[in-house]
């Protein structure tokens, strides 16, 4: 109950806090439309090129896809990482543990909180916007998208979270761990269908996007093609096996470094 109290008070605190605002939503969602745009119209015309279909993906397909790509980025739960380095390097880190909220939940809620505003705005709008102008593609009409897509969508959430809490915690032992964020975020962003859609990734890639847990972090990019339907259950499947992978390194790695706080810190 008191996670749950606190989880309540962080989000209305921070909702507000980005109402208070519009003018850095409206940066963000222009920056995101500008780039999304971007690739969106580069797509339609290699799609006219290869006579509307390319490894049985149609252009609406990929389009929405690289959409759920950018909508969820506007949650911007990859800064974890560097929150969590600002709190060891600052010596805060010393404070939050010493409050009975447990820190590294403080610091998720904390996210998720700081992200959620402009997250709605932009999936609302936006996908009406997608729906108008290109439409819905019948994958993602089937009675089968919308369970699976949120279960892919909750999963794809606590894999990023964990993720990026590791790279973060590393702070413990090298305090910069900017080099390490760029590399797992540029992985990411490759293995998520950022740019090029994982319709179109070579066999090898494709596999590498699917087992690891870059590409894991961001499954829902695979839910508008016609192999959702046959491979959702896998996919989901891996998510959990990594969310239990990362959840037991992060459980050893805070534990060594709490003993290390403690020493040092008294």
């Amino acid at each position: 109950m008191k996670e749950i109290r606190l989880a309540k008070k962080i989000f209305k605190t921070l909702v507000k806090d980005r109402m208070q605002y519009p003018a850095r939503l409206f940066a963000d969602t222009t920056s995101i439309v500008s780039r999304f745009g971007i690739l969106v119209i580069l797509y339609f015309y290699v799609f006219n090129l290869k006579g509307g279909s390319i490894n049985g993906a149609t252009f609406a397909m990929v389009a929405w896809s690289m959409f759920f790509y950018f909508s969820f980025s506007t949650l911007g739960l990859s800064r974890i990482s560097r929150m969590i380095m600002q709190d060891i390097t600052s010596g805060n880190i010393e404070v939050l543990l010493s409050k009975p909220i447990p820190y590294l939940l403080y610091r998720v809620w904390w996210q998720i909180g700081l992200g959620i505003y402009p997250f709605i705005v932009v999936t609302v709008l936006g996908a009406l916007a997608i729906a108008l102008i290109i439409g819905v593609p019948k994958t993602m009409t089937i009675p089968l998208f919308l369970p699976t897509f949120v279960l892919t969508f909750v999963g794809a959430i606590v894999v990023s979270l964990l993720v990026y809490a590791v790279v973060g915690l590393i702070a413990f032992w090298i305090e910069d761990v900017q080099p390490v964020y760029w590399i797992v975020d540029k992985a990411v962003m490759i293995l998520g269908g950022s740019y090029l859609p994982i319709a179109l990734f070579p066999d090898f890639m494709y596999k590498i996007a699917m087992y690891s847990p870059f590409g894991a972090s961001v499954f829902v990019t695979h839910t508008v093609y016609e192999s959702w339907a046959t491979v959702w259950y896998k996919l989901i499947g891996i998510q959990m096996a990594w969310i239990l992978v990362l959840g037991t390194v992060i459980y050893f790695m805070f534990s060594k470094a709490v003993k290390n706080v403690s020493v040092n810190g008294g």
